[in-house]
């Protein structure tokens, strides 16, 4: 995924109030259509760049500050979305989220392509709950949709220089311009160098846990003829980053066989070099031909991710167990879609896509916990993935809507190559070699939604809604002689009333809702019962439930004053997993108990309650500049990382501000600061020889130079 530099841009609005002191109508595309946010029956949090920015969010994992539903985990290089709870907290090669991430109308499959800094955005759309018909697989728990600026007929040039502690240097262009008649193309840079780690190894004696990347990504946009619009888009980026491969260690007492931690560190222990290297690239195109009556829309694209990672990781002075781990992801995507011109009283869409993916993985395993030995993980997974659907909507009455659709999937998943070998350390000698037995898999699934809308007001309206989603199964390439994971499906029920209200100053949504949701996807590790090493694998839960309630508003107090808040509470638990006479060993419990039961656990990534609120206050002058002052917090209840539900984070906030002169319409200067109170948290705690866990960002503060024309 491209990188993206958070530029001072409006949100994309239709209309603005006409007295300038009332919200913009938001319009969205949720539905492959531009409509507007309220008239979506489906719970949907956009945000524009210029909310990102003033909330100071820089990044895609920075994203759970402005959405409440929306949570975020690592594994390794990959960054995990978990939306209302639903989460495959899986970060392996080839392994592709609940939550589907789009920039555009591109699918990014690999979950180490989902964090990345922001550069050209207009706005973000987060939507919550299953996406089944219109987006698909892997989208059962929701869809993340980055929207990128279009070049237009005008000239533009915006830049940001900004400087930080831990010798953070920043910088960000986008410049945009006509290159002839209906012929546009932009381009967009991003880059940060960090001279100084946010920890201290005393092992090394060196400052550790730094990221460093630049990237670009350019679009041409062409109109040849009236009935025709052609968008070309590349990018690059490349990070070496460390911040999530230095790891915390925690203790185990033997005695009691509890897992104990504590919050996560910013210094390390560990003497084993860590970092991940990840270079991806992109091109795709996009074509438009009006047809009159409907519109057909073909989307291509082609991307390359290479990774390359070490792992110290028990995290430990000694050299216990370490993880030397390149991968390589190629896929190719093919999308087609006609949809109506005309949306009254009717409108509708059907459409095709297909993926191709292939994957490579090459393991290394080593360290004293392995006893001499090393193991060697060598896997190639391919995924051929085709799908059909439609959907329609219909107004039965002039405030009635109705809407439907169904999606029908087929995933073939092939391991062509898979093997875990075991040789001495000393001498490279094979001692065992265990192949995956099962070389190809394919799942079938239909998946279907229905809603339906009420418009109370022409500014309000209730809606109701029924979806089942699907996760495809796969086979971990990580542990390739392990059976693969079957799909997981949810059902999804939910209603939502959402509105602009008190004379547009008050905008708001409000859904609840309850998923079922059969053969769960979760990760576990823990040690092996030989004694040798660890296991890693994915497994199913019979059943989870889930029950929520999600709440967001935005409030326009005065022309100065611009309030956003959001609120999100969650019950979401193991139905059945695990337990005497149930047939099932939920994995997890450290040591390994038999037989392990979850059932009645709360499912991992999944905070009871989630709270947001920020606030913009801007102070005008007489000669046109003006002073903003923006502050932000957001709080999550505690977290569990696992199944078993021994690592915990404790409840936690995080407060963000800034303060912004706008000299005028062309010149800023920004002081920022994230994470105020130097919060320490874990965004991730795993069970590994014994355990280890993730830190979140530190405080951090800095200036930011704008330039815009």
């Amino acid at each position: 995924m491209s990188a993206l530099a958070v530029m001072c841009q409006p949100a994309y609005a239709k209309n603005e109030d006409e007295t300038g002191n009332g919200l913009e109508e938001i319009v969205v595309t949720a539905q492959h259509r531009e409509e507007l946010l309220r008239d979506v029956p489906i719970a949907v949090n956009a945000v524009s760049a210029s909310a990102l920015q003033n909330i100071g969010v820089a990044d895609t994992s920075a994203l759970v500050q402005a959405v409440p539903s929306l949570n975020f985990t690592r594994s390794g290089p990959s960054g995990i979305f978990v939306i209302r709870g639903v989460a495959t907290p899986n970060g392996s090669a080839g392994e592709e989220g609940s939550t589907a991430v789009y920039v555009d109308d591109v699918y990014m499959p690999d979950l180490a392509s989902t964090i990345n800094t922001f550069n050209n955005i207009q706005r973000i759309e987060v939507l919550n709950g299953p996406q089944g018909t219109l987006f698909g697989r892997n989208a059962a728990g929701g869809l993340i949709r980055v929207i990128t600026r279009e070049p237009g007929d005008e000239v533009q040039l915006n830049a940001q220089a900004g400087v930080g502690n831990y010798d953070i240097f920043t910088g960000q262009l986008y410049a945009s311009a006509p290159l002839a008649e209906n012929v546009a193309m932009d381009v967009a840079f991003t880059g940060q160098s960090q001279g100084e780690g946010f920890g201290f190894n005393p092992t090394l004696n060196k400052r550790v846990r730094t990221q460093d990347y630049w990237g670009l990504r350019s679009k041409l946009v062409a109109k040849p003829t009236d009935n025709l619009k052609i968008t070309l888009s590349g990018d690059y980026y490349q990070t070496d980053d460390s911040t999530a491969t230095f790891l915390w260690p925690l203790s185990y007492t033997p005695s009691t066989g509890v897992l104990t931690g504590k919050p996560a560190s910013q210094d390390s222990l560990s003497e084993y070099p860590n970092l991940t290297q990840i270079r991806v690239w992109g091109i795709s195109g996009k074509a438009e031909f009006d047809l009159g009556g409907a519109t057909l829309t073909s989307i291509s694209a082609y991307r390359s991710l290479k990774n390359l990672s070490n792992f110290d990781v028990e995290g430990l002075p000694a050299d216990l167990y370490h993880i030397y781990y390149p991968a390589r992801n190629r896929t190719f995507q093919q999308e087609l879609r006609l949809s109506s011109n005309s949306t009254d009283p009717l409108s509708w869409q059907v459409g095709a896509f297909y993926l191709h993916m292939k994957t490579n993985v090459d393991q290394l395993q080593g360290g004293s916990l392995l006893r001499g030995t090393q193991s060697h993980v060598v896997a190639q997974g391919i995924t051929d993935s085709i799908s059909v659907f439609g959907e329609a909507t219909y107004a039965l009455t002039p405030s009635t809507h109705l809407t439907g659709g169904v999606r029908w999937t087929s995933d073939r998943r092939e391991l062509p190559v898979g093997f875990v070998e075991v040789s001495l350390a000393s001498t490279g000698a094979v001692l065992s070699r265990s192949s995956n037995a099962l070389k190809e898999v394919t799942y079938r699934n239909v998946t279907y939604r229905a809603a339906l809308r009420q418009d109370l007001t022409e500014d309000l309206n209730l809606y109701a809604s029924v979806n089942k989603g699907f996760k495809s199964g796969q086979f971990n390439l990580q542990a390739p002689n392990l059976p693969p994971v079957r799909p997981q499906t949810i059902m999804a029920y939910e209603v939502g009333l959402k509105g602009d209200v008190l004379d547009r100053h008050l905008r708001f949504n409000l859904a609840a809702f309850h998923y079922d949701i059969s053969d769960y996807q979760v990760r576990s590790t823990y040690p092996n019962p030989s004694g040798v090493g660890v296991i890693t694998g994915l497994y199913n839960a019979a059943k989870v439930k889930i029950d929520g309630v999600d709440a967001n508003a935005e409030i326009v107090v005065s022309k100065a004053l611009h309030l956003t808040a959001g609120a999100s509470w969650l019950n979401s638990r193991f139905a059945n997993f695990g337990g005497p006479g149930t047939g099932i060993t939920a994995p997890g419990f450290y040591p390994a108990s038999d037989p392990g039961n979850a059932s009645g656990n709360r499912t991992p990534i999944a905070p009871r309650l989630t709270l947001n609120l920020t606030g913009t206050y801007t102070v005008p002058f007489e000669n046109g500049s003006e002073l903003r002052f923006t502050g932000g917090v957001s709080r999550r209840s505690r977290i569990f990382f696992e199944p078993d539900n021994v690592l915990t984070q404790p409840a936690y906030a995080v407060f963000n501000g800034s303060v912004e002169f706008k000299a005028n319409d062309h010149y800023s200067v920004e002081f920022y600061m994230r994470n105020i109170g130097d919060k320490l948290y874990n965004v991730q705690m795993a069970t590994v020889s014994p355990g280890y866990a993730i830190a979140g960002a530190p405080r951090q503060y800095g200036l930011n130079f704008r330039m815009s024309y």
